[in-house]
């Protein structure tokens, strides 16, 4: 395993959230308009290499609460090498008090203001105790989840890394859905890691592992929850199921099956929501479909700007969908396809190098 597969998923990870942020909320984003914003990234970068000064309108991209959890969670690991929930939820909540406007979701800040409380003992209480008792099923466990996997990578044991990945989530996100959501994120990182290259890319045994994972995960866990949970969307009819991570990832392979598939399509079937059971497998398929087919408009864009252009292009809650593809896709291509433009003006790429090279030098 290379460093720049490391600083390339936690770099990755960085770009899709501050990009991505810029369409949050958007039901519909032409793809057409997404690209443009990127290729102006590119223009002005190349004007301040010729001229030696940033286009005096144009600013830096902040990254969100994405990012701010993320690294949170890999200072902890860092500093630790091991997992501490007592440091990890500290490190939360004073990330959040010293910079609350990176976008927080309501329900995760009452969690942050209990574990302000020094006197609190257990820290898990906050997140188990919110809506009466079912606990949060968002997609916050999974955006801020990629150091998890660089974390475990050398012990080559997927039971570890579920370990590690439900005892983060766990500190916010307590529903069942919102951890298995973490995990499948995590366990598609953990794969796309261990291909030996882009080549080895193959849609349906990508799929037909993660399958095999999640199928035992969601049977042994399917009655660990409180009670029903809120995040089945009547609309979507594969929110029902019984094991629902797993009818998603089968649904998608047959997607892959059609020459091509619309968003509306994907938006019905899977989903684009703040939701984990909502992003996460959306956020798998548009690293699938950018690293497996020609995505029409980014023909001459890599395998990791289309992901991260193709998953933005699908809306909803666009920079944790992107910043979750952006991980999965950067921890295969690496920082070689990281365009130097977006690295530039996005916040907290330094950053994110330092700590994959931490983690990376853990793992040696």
């Amino acid at each position: 395993m290379s460093l720049t597969r490391f600083e390339a998923c936690l770099v990755g990870a960085v770009l899709g959230d501050c990009i991505g942020a810029l369409y949050e909320g958007m039901s519909v984003v032409p793809l057409s308009t997404v690209l443009e914003y990127t290729s102006t990234l590119e223009t002005n970068r190349k004007i301040q290499r010729e001229h030696g000064t940033r286009p005096a309108d144009f600013y830096g991209l902040r990254f969100t609460d994405d990012t701010a959890m993320t690294r949170s969670v890999a200072a902890s690991l860092l500093e630790k090498k091991t997992f501490d929930a007592q440091d990890m939820a500290r490190r939360f909540s004073q990330e959040y008090f010293e910079e609350p406007n990176r976008g927080y979701g309501g329900s995760v800040i009452t969690v942050f203001e209990s574990l302000k409380n020094p006197d609190l003992k257990d820290v898990y209480e906050p997140a188990r105790t919110q809506f009466e008792g079912s606990g949060s099923y968002g997609n916050g466990g999974a955006m801020r989840i990629a150091p998890a996997p660089l974390f475990t990578f050398a012990k080559h044991k997927t039971e570890d890394l579920q370990d590690l990945v439900s005892s983060v989530t766990r500190l916010t996100h307590t529903n069942i859905l919102g951890v298995h959501g973490a995990i499948l994120q995590a366990l598609a990182i953990d794969q796309s890691l261990r291909l030996s290259s882009a080549s080895d890319l193959d849609v349906h045994a990508f799929i037909d592992s993660l399958v095999e994972k999640m199928r035992l995960i969601e049977t042994r866990d399917k009655d660990t929850s409180p009670k029903p949970s809120p995040a089945k969307n009547p609309k979507r009819k594969l929110d029902a199921h019984p094991t629902p991570y797993t009818a998603k990832l089968e649904k998608m392979k047959e997607f892959f099956q059609k020459d091509s598939f619309e968003t509306s399509e994907i938006v019905k079937e899977i989903g684009h929501d703040i939701s984990a059971l909502g992003s996460v497998p959306t956020a798998i398929l548009a690293f699938l479909r950018a690293g497996t087919k020609i995505i029409p408009g980014l023909e001459d864009r890599n395998k990791f700007e289309q992901t991260v252009l193709y998953a933005i292009s699908l809306g909803g809650d666009t920079d944790t969908i992107a910043t979750m593809a952006a991980a999965i896709a950067g921890a295969l291509y690496g920082m070689d396809l990281i365009p130097e433009p977006w690295q530039y003006y996005c916040e907290g790429v330094a950053e994110a190098e330092t700590m994959a090279e931490g983690l990376f030098k853990l793992e040696a």
